[in-house]
């Protein structure tokens, strides 16, 4: 062995202390150093962290509004244990499905806002025969220093133990290639062995004592490709070995032209190429057939979007002598197969990034079945149904970028694969007439930017890709916004006219600001830039209080923009450089605000001309509330905590706030109380940042998250809204969960 590092890891195991709110404007709290909140492990630490119930020590229940899946679900696992399987996704942490409440659960509530690029999964292995035993290759090369970890639980996911892993491989959950897989296995005859794959840097390292040490091991080449995809699939051959592990294992690299698939028959000592492997095509994932056999998905490249439609392949590997069998169904890049574990001869293989017609109508991947181990094949797309599961917006949708499959070994009629929009099932796949269905209830991976809870009214909201939502329950789906615009966003509903709303999205080949005077009903797409010659896309919008006049100030303009005519004509407003978020006054449709990363403004005639208030400081373009049927008062967040009750002409820093990092209000316990105060941050300079609230206008706050519930903080949309119509529910937007949002356990 040329190299050889040994990763050497220090347990530290940390108890939860309780956190909860204090009078007098401050929460009296404190954090375990080891936390998932608190500074990253150095080298040589483990952290123990209590991860999801959902449930807060500080009596809040929290959950996912109800969208439905609207990410990439990167890998789809089913268990030996009835009704248990586990999911990963690219930004949006793991799920495990409960059969209990028929929905998925996530597993990675507790990742802090430091620690976000543990959202991104790249790999997930459990135990063979003690499927409790969960771990998670995690890290995103883009965020939280490119750091990477591997999470590891007994309980189901319900707490982790963390090792750094940083110094010795780093992995992308959210790069090329992440729905290979997997580049973390456990080895089915001793769960203590472990062995993880770096994508972007590292080779291949083995763990002996469940994962808090590791060794380096060297297959004799260079296992970091120009793809930045590294080792992106790694076997145990289950019949090697005795009880103290197994012997045989395959590691595949993500490249062509050279040798793909390394082999060790002693445990990772030594390794050598499989010489007769293709070379011209890339491994995918790696199946055991249960016959002494191994099943290998290629493709042109990596994926999961990139990959060139004719070619690719499926290979069948014979353990004894590695000779390869060409069992291609046709010429097209594969992203995985199931195998019957009762019958290796049934086989089920989806492309990946192949765009033909599905029964919905829309284009994605194929579905191959065979009962003859890969002689024969039947494609199964023009005989499939495919419904939305109750998800009124997947109706038209399709199943694509199909990285992942999984067999259910309690009921092999059962198949699951991922999508880039969820997970989807079927039940009856050996049937003539197979039926898929969307089967991600509980997996929300939008990413929000916007929203309002209308008071009496709808909570709508704007995401990336999808465009919106509205919905009258947040547990509940709701309606796609009937534009289908693409990623928005900006939003704003006219306070005393709430059928008037208005939103903008990101769509640059024309002009994207939206309208609807019916709730959404119909909306309309406005024909002119306010830009001369040039598209405008993207930014912040309001709109006046009687809904007679938008705002605007786009992403790629320095100006706000205002029209009283629907868009038909745009006047630039004098004032406001520089803008990036809107607001208008909820009483006097004379009053709109804006805010720069430097500055505050407000104008008192509909947006002709705004002023700056030059007496406060601002860092960011945080977003400034207005309190529902009160003109004039204003929250904003900026050196802590800033309250104006004259339109912003001044500004009275609460003193309660030492950070506030977003602010949102909702409804009073009472009618006639004043809105209950939500804020992202920190009451003291001593308390951990989180969620707090206040129901005494900023006196005292109380927490209401803890080092459990963080959700990887507030992502791109970075707001807290509370709820008008649910005394006590807070919003907050995230990185890949969608929308959180909370409610206390005993509000009355």
């Amino acid at each position: 062995m040329k190299y050889k590092k040994i990763l050497s890891i220090i347990a530290a195991a940390a108890t939860a202390i309780s956190l909860t709110g204090c009078n007098n404007g401050a929460s009296s709290s404190s954090d375990g150093d080891s936390d998932v909140g608190a500074s990253p492990a150095g080298d040589g630490q483990t952290i123990t962290e209590a991860l999801p119930s959902g449930v807060s020590e500080n009596g809040w229940e929290f959950s996912q509004v109800a969208m439905g899946g609207g990410g990439f679900v990167s890998g789809v696992f089913a268990t030996k244990e009835e009704g248990l399987y586990y999911a990963r996704t690219d930004v949006g942490g793991a799920y495990r499905y409960n059969k209990e409440t028929q929905k998925w659960e996530s597993m990675s509530y507790g990742i802090s806002e430091d620690d976000r690029g543990f959202m991104g999964i790249a790999g997930l292995a459990y135990a063979e025969n003690e499927p409790n035993k969960v771990y998670l290759l995690a890290g995103t090369s883009y965020l939280s220093g490119g750091r990477t970890a591997l999470f590891i639980s007994d309980d189901y996911g319900k707490t982790f133990t963390r090792t750094e892993l940083t110094d010795y491989i780093k992995v992308d959950g959210n790069g090329m290639g992440r729905g290979n897989g997997e580049r973390l296995a456990v080895d089915p005859k001793n769960s203590d062995i472990i062995y993880a794959g770096g994508m972007s840097s590292g080779g291949l390292i083995k763990s002996t004592d469940g994962g808090l040490t590791f060794t380096a091991l060297d297959l004799g080449t260079d296992t970091t490709t120009t793809n930045m995809n590294g080792i992106c699939s790694i076997l145990i051959d289950p019949e090697s070995g005795d009880e103290n592990g197994c012997t045989t294992i395959y590691a595949a690299i993500s490249r062509k032209g050279d040798y793909n698939i390394y082999k060790s028959t002693d445990a990772g000592a030594t390794w050598a190429p499989i010489e007769e492997a293709p070379q011209g095509i890339m491994v995918q994932r790696m199946k055991y057939n249960g016959d002494g056999k191994i099943v290998i998905t290629y493709a042109d490249t990596e994926g999961p979007w990139n990959n060139n439609r004719s070619s690719g392949g499926i290979r069948l590997l014979n353990i004894a002598d590695d000779s390869f069998t060409d069992i291609t169904p046709a010429k097209k890049g594969y992203g995985d197969v199931v195998i019957d574990p009762s019958d290796p001869n049934r086989m089920v293989a989806c492309t990946e990034n192949i765009y033909v017609a599905q029964p919905t109508g829309a284009f994605g991947d194929e579905f191959y079945v065979t009962t003859d181990g890969g002689k024969n094949w039947k494609l199964l797309n023009n005989d499939m149904k495919l419904t939305d599961g109750g998800v009124q917006w997947l109706a038209t949708t399709s199943m694509h970028w199909c990285s992942s499959m999984c067999i259910d070994p309690n009921n092999t009629n059962k198949i699951m694969v991922v999508s880039g929009n969820g997970i989807f099932s079927c039940d009856n796949i050996w049937d003539e007439q197979p039926e898929f269905y969307f089967f991600a209830k509980g997996i929300e991976e939008t990413v929000p930017y916007e929203l309002v809870s209308i008071p009496g009214g709808e909570l709508v909201t704007v995401v990336g890709d999808y465009d919106g939502f509205t919905q009258d329950d947040a547990a509940e789906y709701g309606n796609v916004h009937s534009s289908i615009g693409g990623s928005m966003t900006g939003l704003a509903v006219a306070a005393d006219n709430t059928d008037v709303w208005v939103k903008c999205g990101s769509d640059e080949s024309s002009t994207c600001f939206w309208y609807t005077e019916d709730r959404g009903a119909n909306w309309t797409r406005v024909k002119n830039s306010p830009i001369e010659g040039q598209t405008a896309y993207g930014g912040s919008v309001a709109v006046s209080a009687d809904g007679k006049t938008f705002y605007w100030v786009p992403e790629n303009s320095a100006f706000i923009f205002r029209t009283e005519d629907k868009g038909e004509t745009w006047t630039q407003c004098e004032g406001g450089l520089s803008s990036k978020r809107l607001v208008a006054d909820p009483v006097n449709p004379e009053y709109v605000y804006a805010a720069s990363g430097s500055a505050f403004y407000y104008s008192s005639d509909r947006g002709k001309t705004f002023t700056a208030n030059n007496e406060l400081t601002v860092f960011s373009s945080v977003r400034p509330v207005v309190v529902p049927g009160t003109e004039g008062k204003i929250y904003f967040p900026a050196m802590g905590l800033q309250v104006s009750e004259d339109h912003g002409k001044t500004f009275t820093r609460l003193d309660t706030v030492a950070n506030c990092q977003a602010v949102g209000l909702g409804r009073g316990k009472n009618d006639g109380d004043p809105c209950t105060i939500f804020i992202w941050g920190q009451p003291t300079s001593d308390d951990p940042v989180g969620l707090y609230w206040s129901e005494d206008e900023g006196q005292t706050w109380s927490r209401i998250n803890d080092s459990n519930t963080e959700f990887g903080g507030l992502g791109n949309g970075k707001f807290v809204y509370g709820d008008f119509n649910v005394y006590g529910r807070v919003y907050i937007s995230t990185l890949g969960l969608g929308v959180v949002y909370g409610d206390q356990i005993s509000a009355g």
